[in-house]
């Protein structure tokens, strides 16, 4: 049984994943393997992917037809035989060494999760450390547990708040997780939310039957953020796609009787997912509904069942600023102060 089983969907990345096959191939810790799922990828990835396990019997690649991320990852969980699984993005790569230390870790600890640190990586601006958490931890008692699992739906729910951490708390490459804790649950990502927070529904899911979780600092993970995904690039769909995953976390919070606290959380978490749709959708230039099309299109959205909710229940405690604002626009119906708020947010992202 190897130690770790790195699972890495793969599709159109032939630029990315020499440097993110390499970095495994480069760590110190040598009992892994290393599972590329092959998407359906049109492009030469699948090609380096074969090359790559022709020279090193400890990568296997995966061929199948296109079914999304969701769908790719699952293929690596029940082909996987680790100890460990650790999830990588195709067009990201490791930090030097830390894997190994992260597995030591986890296993010193004998953890369920390990939550660890990553290095955002910026096409034209540098890199940014990541810290998930300002403190250390290690944490057996379900309660605390819980006020994590919190954190993952709403960033400020975190119980050692760290800047900047909010979309890696998510992330599948931001943990260790043990590959009993999978199995045994029988846990998997949900291909029927589209790739919209699946991660995040995986995560909620793990977390509510780990036993111990912790978390010590040690930065594992190279995190690309593209131009493109910087200045919002045009989302179409995306907002029907994120009520399919409001569904699935409803469901998930009705099955583990989830009430108070976790429901604030979910509905901060809806709001801020709706505030990045106004540049990401609704008044992106990219889209080519006329103006009075998108206000129509906005508030028959602000009237149906999550966002309604969300808007009428949602905490202003629990929301950054920026989102604070676009909440207080919302409940007002104050169409043009979104617009106004997304216009000047997507010139200083640019």
């Amino acid at each position: 049984m190897p130690k770790v089983s790195i699972i890495i969907p793969v599709y159109n990345v032939e630029k990315y994943i020499c440097r993110c096959l390499d970095s495994i191939k480069n760590q110190s810790l040598e009992d892994y393997e290393v599972i590329m799922i092959d998407d359906g990828s049109p492009d030469g990835s699948p090609a380096i992917c074969d090359e790559y396990a022709r020279q090193d019997s400890r990568f296997k690649v995966i061929h199948k037809q296109n079914g999304g991320v969701s769908s790719a990852r699952n293929t690596g969980i029940e082909a996987a035989s680790g100890e460990w699984a650790y999830f990588v993005d195709s067009d990201d790569w490791l930090v030097e060494g830390q894997l190994g230390s992260a597995v030591d870790c986890a296993d010193d600890l004998q953890t369920d999760i390990l939550f660890v640190d990553c290095m955002e990586q910026y096409e034209t601006k540098g890199e940014r450390r990541i810290r998930l958490f300002s403190e250390d931890f290690v944490f057996d008692d379900q309660e605390r547990i819980l006020k994590v699992q919190e954190a993952v739906l709403c960033h400020k729910r975190s119980p050692f708040f760290s800047p900047g951490a909010d979309n890696a708390y998510p992330a599948p490459w931001s943990k260790l997780i043990r590959m009993s804790l999978i199995r045994d649950n029988n846990i998997r990502f949900d291909p029927y939310v589209g790739g919209v927070y699946d991660d995040g529904l995986f995560t909620l899911e793990i977390m509510e039957k780990a036993q111990k979780i912790a978390y010590t600092g040690i930065c594992v993970y190279n995190y690309r953020i593209l131009n493109s995904s910087i200045v919002h690039a045009f989302r179409k769909g995306m907002v029907e796609k994120f009520e399919k995953n409001c569904e699935r976390v409803k469901d998930f919070a009705d099955r583990n009787h989830k009430q108070g606290s976790f429901l604030y959380a979910e509905y901060a978490r809806r709001v801020a997912y709706l505030s990045s749709f106004m540049s990401g959708y609704f008044f992106n230039p990219d889209n080519k509904l006329s103006a009075n099309e998108r206000k129509a299109e906005l508030k028959q959205c602000l009237g149906r069942s999550p966002w309604k909710e969300a808007i009428q229940n949602a905490r202003y405690s629990d929301l950054e600023n920026k989102h604070k604002y676009t909440l207080m626009c919302m409940k007002t119906h104050c169409l043009l102060g979104l617009k106004t708020y997304s216009d000047l947010k997507r010139r200083y992202k640019s």
